[in-house]
């Protein structure tokens, strides 16, 4: 199997091809420690005889006594489909001996049937025996026992619960999740305090019986996935009306995807949460559930009641236009401290008035916003990503910034770019440039990006001088700059200058010592 990466002293390898097995090489005793191990062959691999018997059951024993493995994935790498041979389960059985791996997960994919019962099996005893497991996932995994052999394992499993459960794409119905609720109800040591659920076909049934374990185990979850089911606005409300009162840990809750929630159960979500504003989880993942204005207005009222920023909130895929961003960003104006710090508006319709909302926002020192992703939205004229963008000279706390900038030359975009970064018309400007950006989309210049990478040093004053020192001295240096000055003012500079090199010295002296 090739390499993804060159070997060396790494702690991960992807192994991408099934040409050699370089993988046993990774895995003996005297190679380089690999701590993460991801195997990834097409599916249908095994059939087509590329990947002996043999030479499975070797891959299965190396990864079996392989003491300093803790993550491994496998990505379509076992074909366990109802044509499954026996030395893929055999495989299987061989990598569930390694009690150090820690974290497990087995990526099915597109074309599979549904992973085998036996499979299943198999998995179910290495969930048991292994008192290491930490978190445990399937992907594509469609066979309708899935949820049952789990719960079988985690009722058999002695020592810590699993930190995390990830059941994406799996067919999860609503019957799926009441037993699996119902027994963590019934045993909530065994419960998980990171649970995923994406993409799978339960609704508002199974969100009840969520919602009612939810109730009962207190702050146990500090992670809820629930992204592409059948929710609609009821299931949410339920819920939202549990995570107030009994789920203040929660970091994370992704709901996107669900198409059926729209305004009314957006709405229904920041209502349960009107007198508790800081139990709002601080990820909120809300992607494509078709929100509309008055579902923006009601999140925007309540984010603006928290005492403090949720730390994410992501609004992808959700045709959202300048009235609707609007109506969000409003109720951060008076206070703009407590807009989210990350705010994910990719893929949305925004257009010259919607940026200009949040430029004005970008340009308030009170600002809290430290990521904001515009990207794949409708072009808009040059003077408004101008006005954007420029909005950034005087902010102090954005990190990331992508913006579309689709129809416009990429000469124009650099330039105001570096004059953002790194104004070079005068010492002041330059001095009074952003400092704080360190990522703005794919740029593309290496100069720009050095500055960028420049910026990511906490010390801010550092910064300023380093690119005073670069522009106006070592590289361009004018004598003009210093005619017009007044004395005083000329000796601070050439002693704000001397500080500078003899800083700059000093660093050089450290890094050749280290």
């Amino acid at each position: 199997m090739e390499l993804a990466r060159p070997l060396g002293d790494c702690k991960s390898a992807d192994i991408t091809d099934t040409t050699s097995l370089d993988i046993l090489r990774l895995l003996d005793d005297d190679s380089p420690i690999i701590r993460r191990i991801t195997v990834m062959i097409p599916y249908g691999m095994l059939d087509a005889a590329l990947i002996s018997d043999e030479d499975l059951g070797r891959i299965g024993r190396a990864i079996a006594k392989n003491t300093n493995l803790t993550t491994l994935r496998l990505c379509c790498a076992i074909n366990l489909n109802k044509d499954s041979s026996r030395h893929a389960l055999h495989f299987l059985d061989m990598v569930g001996k390694n009690r150090h791996i820690r974290h497990f997960s087995l990526h099915g994919g597109y074309g599979f049937d549904a992973i085998e019962t036996e499979a299943f099996g198999h998995l179910s005893s290495f969930i048991k025996n292994n008192e290491n497991l930490e978190s445990f996932e399937i992907t594509h995994g469609t066979t309708p026992e899935v949820v049952g052999f789990l719960v079988d394992a985690l009722e058999r499993r002695s020592g810590h619960p699993l930190k995390k459960i990830t059941l994406n794409y799996s067919g999860v119905k609503d019957d799926d999740v009441k037993e699996m609720m119902s027994f963590f109800m019934n045993n909530p040591s065994k419960a998980p305090g990171r649970i995923c659920l994406d993409h799978n076909n339960f609704g508002d049934n199974g969100c009840f019986h969520i919602s009612k374990f939810v109730r009962k185990s207190g702050n146990i979850f500090k992670e809820i996935g629930l992204r592409g089911n059948k929710m609609g606005p009821c299931g949410l409300r339920c819920i939202a009306s549990a995570l107030t009162y009994h789920a203040t840990s929660l970091e994370r809750f992704s709901i996107g995807e669900n198409h059926k929630i729209g305004d009314p159960g957006v709405i229904a979500f920041v209502e349960a949460f009107a007198s508790y504003s800081n139990s709002i989880p601080s990820h909120l993942a809300i992607e494509e559930i078709n929100i509309g204005p008055e579902g923006m207005k009601s999140l925007g009222i309540a984010l603006a009641r928290r005492s403090y920023p949720i730390e994410s909130l992501h609004l992808k895929f959700n045709h959202i236009g300048d009235y609707e961003l609007m109506s969000l960003l409003e109720c951060f104006r008076s206070n703009p401290s407590l807009i989210p710090k990350t705010l994910d508006l990719t893929a949305n319709c925004l257009g010259h008035w919607g940026l200009v909302v949040i430029s004005d926002l970008l340009r308030n020192r009170c600002c809290s916003l430290e990521r904001l992703n515009m990207a794949n939205t409708d072009p808009v004229p040059y003077d408004t990503v101008s006005y954007a963008v420029n909005s950034v000279k005087c902010n102090s706390t954005l990190r990331e910034l992508n913006i579309d900038t689709c129809g416009l030359a990429d000469e124009k975009c650099l330039d105001l770019l570096s004059s953002v970064v790194c104004d070079t018309t005068s010492i002041q400007s330059t001095y009074l440039s952003n400092h704080t950006l360190v990522k703005f989309g794919n740029c593309s210049s290496r100069e720009i990006s050095l500055f960028l990478a420049v910026n990511s040093n906490p010390n801010k004053s550092f910064i300023a001088r380093h690119k005073v020192i670069y522009h106006h001295f070592a590289k361009n240096f004018r004598l003009d700059l210093f005619q017009d000055m007044q004395p005083a003012v000329l000796v601070e500079v050439l002693t704000y200058v001397y500080r500078g090199f003899a800083c700059c010295d000093k660093n050089e002296k450290e890094q050749k010592h280290a």
